[in-house]
Protein backbone atom coordinates (compact mmCIF):
# COMPACT_ATOMS: atom_id res chain seq x y z
CA UNK A 1 0.00 0.00 0.00
CA UNK A 2 1.67 3.51 -1.26
CA UNK A 3 0.85 5.93 1.17
CA UNK A 4 1.16 10.44 -0.70
CA UNK A 5 3.14 11.49 2.20
CA UNK A 6 4.75 9.95 5.43
CA UNK A 7 2.32 12.11 7.66
CA UNK A 8 -0.79 9.82 5.54
CA UNK A 9 0.91 6.73 6.68
CA UNK A 10 0.86 7.68 10.44
CA UNK A 11 -2.65 8.81 10.09
CA UNK A 12 -3.32 5.60 8.70
CA UNK A 13 -1.04 4.02 11.06
CA UNK A 14 -3.11 5.80 14.13
CA UNK A 15 -6.49 4.96 12.45
CA UNK A 16 -6.34 0.94 11.97
CA UNK A 17 -2.91 -0.48 13.96
CA UNK A 18 -2.39 -0.72 17.59
CA UNK A 19 0.59 -0.96 20.16
CA UNK A 20 0.53 -4.99 20.54
CA UNK A 21 0.61 -5.51 16.85
CA UNK A 22 3.63 -3.58 16.36
CA UNK A 23 4.77 -5.46 18.87
CA UNK A 24 3.83 -8.91 17.18
CA UNK A 25 5.98 -8.05 14.50
CA UNK A 26 8.86 -6.93 15.77
CA UNK A 27 8.75 -9.86 18.11
CA UNK A 28 8.13 -12.30 15.10
CA UNK A 29 11.35 -10.38 12.97
CA UNK A 30 13.70 -11.27 16.76
CA UNK A 31 13.04 -7.70 18.00
CA UNK A 32 11.61 -8.59 21.64
CA UNK A 33 12.33 -6.06 23.75
CA UNK A 34 11.06 -2.88 21.81
CA UNK A 35 7.45 -1.95 24.19
CA UNK A 36 8.87 0.29 26.88
CA UNK A 37 7.89 -1.16 30.03
CA UNK A 38 4.25 -1.15 31.13
CA UNK A 39 6.02 -0.58 34.70
CA UNK A 40 7.36 2.76 33.44
CA UNK A 41 3.55 3.73 33.73
CA UNK A 42 2.95 6.21 31.03
CA UNK A 43 -0.06 6.02 30.23
CA UNK A 44 -2.24 8.00 27.87
CA UNK A 45 -4.20 11.20 29.60
CA UNK A 46 -7.54 9.88 27.33
CA UNK A 47 -7.85 5.93 26.51
CA UNK A 48 -8.65 7.78 23.29
CA UNK A 49 -5.16 8.76 22.23
CA UNK A 50 -2.96 7.46 19.60
CA UNK A 51 0.20 8.89 18.09
CA UNK A 52 2.54 7.84 15.29
CA UNK A 53 5.68 9.49 14.19
CA UNK A 54 8.56 9.94 14.70
CA UNK A 55 10.32 10.98 17.82
CA UNK A 56 12.32 14.09 18.86
CA UNK A 57 14.13 13.73 22.19
CA UNK A 58 14.25 16.15 25.11
CA UNK A 59 16.26 15.50 28.09
CA UNK A 60 15.09 17.42 31.39
CA UNK A 61 17.76 17.90 34.54
CA UNK A 62 17.63 19.48 37.78
CA UNK A 63 18.71 23.93 37.47
CA UNK A 64 17.68 26.54 40.04
CA UNK A 65 18.70 29.10 37.46
CA UNK A 66 15.32 30.82 36.78
CA UNK A 67 17.16 32.89 33.58
CA UNK A 68 16.24 32.02 30.14
CA UNK A 69 14.21 28.53 31.87
CA UNK A 70 12.98 28.11 28.03
CA UNK A 71 16.00 28.80 25.70
CA UNK A 72 16.87 24.99 24.65
CA UNK A 73 13.10 24.11 24.48
CA UNK A 74 12.24 26.59 22.63
CA UNK A 75 14.85 26.23 20.01
CA UNK A 76 13.97 22.58 19.87
CA UNK A 77 9.97 22.89 19.75
CA UNK A 78 10.38 26.21 16.78
CA UNK A 79 12.49 23.69 14.51
CA UNK A 80 10.51 20.45 14.90
CA UNK A 81 9.00 19.40 11.53
CA UNK A 82 5.84 17.84 10.70
CA UNK A 83 5.50 13.87 11.34
CA UNK A 84 7.34 13.86 15.01
CA UNK A 85 6.42 13.44 18.27
CA UNK A 86 7.77 14.98 20.83
CA UNK A 87 9.37 12.26 23.50
CA UNK A 88 10.91 13.98 26.84
CA UNK A 89 11.91 12.53 29.97
CA UNK A 90 14.34 13.31 32.99
CA UNK A 91 18.04 12.85 33.93
CA UNK A 92 16.08 11.31 37.19
CA UNK A 93 12.59 11.34 38.44
CA UNK A 94 11.39 14.50 38.10
CA UNK A 95 8.14 15.91 39.90
CA UNK A 96 7.53 18.92 37.96
CA UNK A 97 5.28 18.74 35.07
CA UNK A 98 7.37 19.11 31.84
CA UNK A 99 5.10 19.30 29.50
CA UNK A 100 2.07 21.62 28.90
CA UNK A 101 -1.14 22.97 26.66
CA UNK A 102 1.07 25.81 25.95
CA UNK A 103 3.72 23.67 24.27
CA UNK A 104 0.99 21.37 23.13
CA UNK A 105 -0.39 24.43 21.32
CA UNK A 106 2.96 25.01 19.52
CA UNK A 107 3.78 21.43 18.73
CA UNK A 108 0.62 21.13 17.04
CA UNK A 109 0.79 24.57 14.93
CA UNK A 110 3.47 22.64 13.45
CA UNK A 111 2.19 19.57 12.92
CA UNK A 112 3.83 17.41 15.77
CA UNK A 113 1.60 13.95 16.30
CA UNK A 114 1.95 13.72 20.00
CA UNK A 115 4.33 13.67 23.08
CA UNK A 116 5.45 11.35 24.93
CA UNK A 117 6.69 11.91 28.74
CA UNK A 118 8.57 9.70 30.65
CA UNK A 119 7.34 12.32 33.74
CA UNK A 120 4.17 14.37 34.59
CA UNK A 121 2.54 17.10 32.45
CA UNK A 122 0.24 20.10 33.66
CA UNK A 123 -3.06 21.26 32.04
CA UNK A 124 -4.28 17.82 31.76
CA UNK A 125 -7.62 19.06 31.31
CA UNK A 126 -6.65 21.62 28.51
CA UNK A 127 -4.97 18.74 26.75
CA UNK A 128 -7.55 16.41 26.48
CA UNK A 129 -9.85 19.12 25.90
CA UNK A 130 -7.89 20.25 22.79
CA UNK A 131 -7.02 16.41 21.72
CA UNK A 132 -3.80 16.56 21.49
CA UNK A 133 -2.27 12.73 21.96
CA UNK A 134 0.16 12.87 25.20
CA UNK A 135 1.35 10.00 27.28
CA UNK A 136 2.71 10.51 30.75
CA UNK A 137 2.75 9.01 34.24
CA UNK A 138 0.03 11.48 35.30
CA UNK A 139 -0.27 15.16 36.38
CA UNK A 140 1.49 18.00 38.19
CA UNK A 141 1.01 21.80 39.33
CA UNK A 142 4.53 22.46 39.65
CA UNK A 143 6.30 24.23 37.53
CA UNK A 144 9.71 23.99 35.75
CA UNK A 145 11.05 27.34 36.19
CA UNK A 146 13.91 27.39 39.00
CA UNK A 147 13.46 23.32 39.32
CA UNK A 148 14.28 21.88 35.73
CA UNK A 149 14.96 22.81 32.03
CA UNK A 150 15.76 21.11 29.23
CA UNK A 151 19.62 20.69 28.73
CA UNK A 152 19.78 18.29 25.53
CA UNK A 153 17.77 17.29 22.88
CA UNK A 154 18.06 14.66 19.73
CA UNK A 155 19.57 12.26 21.66
CA UNK A 156 19.17 8.70 22.60
CA UNK A 157 17.47 8.09 25.34
CA UNK A 158 16.05 5.05 27.42
CA UNK A 159 12.44 4.75 28.67
CA UNK A 160 11.28 1.60 30.11
CA UNK A 161 13.85 -0.23 28.98
CA UNK A 162 14.10 0.85 25.85
CA UNK A 163 16.17 2.78 23.87
CA UNK A 164 14.97 5.76 21.52
CA UNK A 165 17.07 7.77 19.39
CA UNK A 166 16.10 10.81 17.27
CA UNK A 167 14.01 10.08 14.00
CA UNK A 168 12.75 6.40 15.47
CA UNK A 169 9.03 5.87 14.71
CA UNK A 170 6.97 5.48 17.81
CA UNK A 171 3.67 4.11 17.98
CA UNK A 172 1.62 4.81 21.67
CA UNK A 173 -1.76 4.10 22.67
CA UNK A 174 -4.13 2.35 25.29
CA UNK A 175 -2.06 -0.40 25.72
CA UNK A 176 1.19 0.67 25.85
CA UNK A 177 4.64 2.38 23.29
CA UNK A 178 6.37 0.54 21.11
CA UNK A 179 9.69 1.56 19.09
CA UNK A 180 10.55 0.85 15.72
CA UNK A 181 14.45 0.27 14.96
CA UNK A 182 14.91 2.60 11.54
CA UNK A 183 16.95 -0.50 10.06
CA UNK A 184 13.90 -2.45 9.70
CA UNK A 185 10.98 0.11 10.01
CA UNK A 186 10.17 -0.48 5.94
CA UNK A 187 9.84 -4.49 6.79
CA UNK A 188 7.52 -3.70 9.80
CA UNK A 189 5.23 -1.51 8.47
CA UNK A 190 4.88 -4.15 5.41
CA UNK A 191 3.79 -6.84 8.12
CA UNK A 192 1.66 -4.67 9.93
CA UNK A 193 -0.58 -3.70 6.99
CA UNK A 194 -0.43 -7.29 5.84
CA UNK A 195 -1.32 -8.19 9.31
CA UNK A 196 -4.20 -5.97 9.65
CA UNK A 197 -5.72 -7.27 6.24
CA UNK A 198 -5.35 -10.69 8.07
CA UNK A 199 -6.74 -10.20 11.31
CA UNK A 200 -10.01 -8.54 9.38
CA UNK A 201 -10.15 -12.21 8.04
CA UNK A 202 -9.79 -13.78 11.38
CA UNK A 203 -12.26 -11.28 12.89
CA UNK A 204 -14.92 -12.05 10.39
CA UNK A 205 -14.48 -15.89 10.51
CA UNK A 206 -14.67 -16.26 14.02
CA UNK A 207 -17.68 -14.00 14.03
CA UNK A 208 -19.23 -16.06 11.80
CA UNK A 209 -18.85 -19.46 14.23
CA UNK A 210 -15.76 -20.66 13.30
CA UNK A 211 -13.86 -22.55 15.79
CA UNK A 212 -11.09 -20.70 17.23
CA UNK A 213 -9.11 -24.38 15.91
CA UNK A 214 -9.93 -23.26 12.21
CA UNK A 215 -9.19 -20.16 12.79
CA UNK A 216 -5.56 -20.61 14.09
CA UNK A 217 -4.74 -23.42 11.30
CA UNK A 218 -5.58 -21.39 8.26
CA UNK A 219 -4.05 -18.15 9.52
CA UNK A 220 -1.65 -18.38 12.75
CA UNK A 221 -3.33 -15.53 14.31
CA UNK A 222 -5.20 -15.28 17.20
Amino acid sequence: MEFPTEQDLFQHLEERAYAALFSDVLDGMGYRSQAVSPEAAIRPLSEKFVSAGRAVTLLNAPDTNEEDPYDLVIRCIDAIQPGSVMVATGSQRLETGIMGELTATALRARQCRGAIVNGYTRDSRKLISMGYPTFAWGSSPIDTTGRVRVVRTNIPVVIGGVTISPGDMVFADMDGIVVVPRSVEGEVINRVLERLSTENMVRKELSEGKTMAEVWSRYHVL
